[in-house]
């Protein structure tokens, strides 16, 4: 049976270079079993993929044991907007991946993939940080959960920006500053600075009504921004 490197066969050791196929891993397509072949693309897609459903059934178990719980959760609607912002986001981060499927990787390594796969991570997490995830028998106010974590959920939100930011600043100064590139990162460059301004702010101020205007700004720019987007 042909491998890397030789041949197996019985009780000899294959000539098997570990290095020479990590560097040529790339270059690698593994049969789908449906007559095609499965692309780096496609196995990124699958590793995005996981960040989003993990992100996505964590709200959803949350929304979940909330109703479940009935006259024990006393609503409000500041955590749950939240929520529905953050799985947007998630959502719509996969969808601007797999939009981009026919683009050329390049540079691909495990470090080059690092700002993505964090920017996931941190969606993850912010998924998780919107919504409680067990509903006490003495009963929950979301009102009061969402002040006592907004400095977890709005530091989360930040680092996200600010990664995306940076992401997209690199981007540019790789391409030299390509006009055609430029004219799609610097709206998301100027635009994930002014979220990350606006996380900053919600760490520190606590007047109810500079939240509410905080999140309905955050999640009406989750909405513009992904809402449109095709694949």
């Amino acid at each position: 049976m042909p491998v890397l490197g030789g041949e197996r066969t019985l009780g000899a050791v294959p000539d098997f270079d570990f290095f020479q196929a990590l560097y040529h891993f790339s270059d690698c397509e593994i049969d789908s079993g449906s007559g095609g072949r499965m692309t780096r693309f496609e196995y990124v897609a699958i590793f995005n993929g996981i960040f989003v459903a993990l992100a996505l059934e964590n709200i959803a178990s949350s929304f979940h044991k909330l109703l479940e719980a009935g006259g024990r959760v006393r609503w409000h609607w500041m955590a749950p907007t939240n929520a529905i912002g953050s799985a947007i986001a998630t959502i719509g981060s996969f969808w601007l991946w797999w939009a981009a499927r026919d683009k050329t990787l390049v540079d691909a390594t495990v470090f080059t993939r690092l700002p993505s796969a964090t920017e996931l991570f941190l969606l993850y997490l912010a998924c998780a940080a919107a919504l409680p995830d067990e509903v006490p028998e003495t009963g929950i106010d979301l009102r009061e959960f969402y002040f006592s974590r907004r400095q977890q959920y709005w530091s989360i939100v930040g680092a996200t920006a600010l990664l995306v930011a940076c992401a997209s600043t690199w981007a540019m100064v790789r391409h030299n500053f390509d006009p055609q590139l430029i004219r799609i990162d610097a709206p998301i460059l100027v635009g994930t600075l002014v979220a990350a301004a606006i996380a900053a702010s919600m760490i520190f101020v606590r007047a109810s009504w500079w939240h509410a205007l905080g999140i309905m700004a955050m999640t009406s720019g989750v909405i513009f921004i992904y809402g449109p987007t095709k694949i």
